[in-house]
């Protein structure tokens, strides 16, 4: 909780408690500026706590994408905490929504992701998001904000190049993959993971209307359409590839060129 009983007490100047200088000053007027204090800072505290709650209630109903770097998800609580602040009619300093925002940031666990194991057991496909790929999907999620626009093909862009990432970094750590051929069998149990196995997990039913939508656009080179920041190549690339249960091209690139330079060294 922002305010607490404890600070509400100091800040109050324990308001609970009978005010001794109204009973020992003979200066009325003195007396009553000090209660007038104090009861305003009662108040303050009151409308603090008041736009605590409000905020931390908004955050949990509204939270920001962990595909996101921290900071930008902070500025997104900050937009909120102050537009929330000007509908109270109640105005409060800088310092104060400074206040509420740490506070509501730390109750909502608002924090950098830890950098990505690819050897754990579990975890998120996020953490293998490079700041720049952060940067890129923040835009885009602004984007979707201020435009009205999807904000399920941002979720969609961002888990799609989460994944290569992922692959990405399982590949760099030693991991020999496949590209699957249909018409070939890549069994006999060899220490390959083939791209169909690894690009459809996580993925979401392929008979949903929104990814038959997403294929409609794909055929018709309008996937993303609606977002200009979700037009990149790159994201276009993985998308693309997600939604047909393939490796995007740079990593078929990446997979090509390894398999060379394995082939000139047996040579």
């Amino acid at each position: 909780m922002l305010v607490n009983s404890e600070k509400m007490n100091f800040e109050a100047g324990k308001t609970n408690a009978k005010d001794p200088v109204a009973k020992s000053s003979p200066d009325s007027s003195t007396a009553k500026d000090a209660k007038t204090v104090a009861v305003g800072l009662s108040e303050q505290g009151q409308h603090l706590n008041s736009l605590y709650q409000l905020s931390l209630s908004y955050a949990k109903q509204n939270p920001s994408p962990v595909y996101i770097a921290a900071e930008k998800r902070v500025e997104l609580l900050a937009n909120s905490v102050n537009e929330l602040a000007k509908q109270s009619g109640y105005e409060y300093t800088p310092e104060q929504i400074k206040r509420v925002v740490e506070d509501v940031a730390k109750e909502t666990n608002i924090r950098q992701m830890p950098r990505a194991d690819v050897n754990a057991s579990s975890g998120s496909v996020y953490a293998f998001l490079s700041s720049s790929d952060k940067a890129t999907l923040a835009d885009a999620y602004q984007y979707a904000l201020d435009n009205n626009t999807s904000l399920d093909d941002v979720r969609t862009a961002a888990f799609s190049l989460a994944r290569s990432r992922y692959i990405e970094a399982k590949i760099n750590s030693g991991t020999t993959w496949a590209v699957h051929n249909p018409n070939e069998n890549v069994g006999d149990a060899k220490p390959k993971e083939t791209e169909q196995q690894t690009v459809t997990a996580g993925s979401r039913n392929s008979d949903s209307d929104y990814i038959k939508s997403l294929l409609q656009q794909l055929a018709k080179g309008l996937l993303f359409a609606s977002n200009p920041y979700l037009r990149i190549s790159l994201l276009q690339d993985t998308a693309s590839a997600q939604l047909n249960n393939t490796l995007p091209s740079f990593l078929k690139e990446k997979i090509s060129a390894m398999e060379l330079n394995a082939e000139i060294q047996k040579d």
